[in-house]
């Protein structure tokens, strides 16, 4: 009894095995490195050079209403003594509106650029996925995995440049 199921259990990890290197024969991976792809591509550099645009305009606008507040807030220092109650009164108001409007400037600024940041990332994702899934159907992967998801893969199966050589051509 017990020598039929070793042999049985034999018979049954030569089977299991030799289905695994069948199935793994026919098999092909590959790994990319989106973040790459985004930083190397045209439209990659090319969106990344318009949303920095975009940061030095905002900045310059920032810059030119705390200049307009730090003017208040020095005409306030060197010619508080000088005013009267009421002109004080009136400057500090005016100085409290300008540093609320430059801390709004500042805060919808920044929320307005991570939306834009948000909306030329997945712009760009999305024609990365379809370059990536057309890629893999002529080239007839089973998978392609993203690298930062993976803790090891070999380098053999990266196939990071030749989608970012489709993706350019594609544009």
């Amino acid at each position: 009894m017990k020598r039929i199921l070793l042999t049985l259990s034999i018979i049954f990890m030569m089977g299991f095995v030799l289905v695994t290197s069948a199935f793994a024969a026919d098999l092909k991976i590959g790994v990319i490195d989106t973040q790459r792809i985004l930083a190397e591509s045209k439209a990659g550099i090319s969106s990344r050079a318009l949303f920095q645009k975009e940061i030095q305009e905002n900045n310059s606008r920032l810059q030119t209403k705390q200049k307009e507040v730090q003017a208040l807030l020095e005409e306030l220092g060197t010619k508080a003594k000088e005013m009267t109650a009421t002109a004080l009164a009136e400057k500090q108001e005016k100085y409290s509106k300008a540093y609320k409007e430059l801390t709004r400037m500042k805060n919808d600024i920044t929320q307005d650029l991570e939306v834009r940041d948000n909306e030329l990332t997945q712009k760009l994702l999305q024609a990365i996925g379809e370059i990536v899934a057309q890629y893999s159907q002529n080239e007839k992967f089973t998978l392609i995995l993203e690298k930062n998801s993976l803790v090891s893969y070999d380098s053999s199966v990266d196939i990071t440049d030749k989608i970012i050589q489709l993706y350019d051509a594609a544009q």
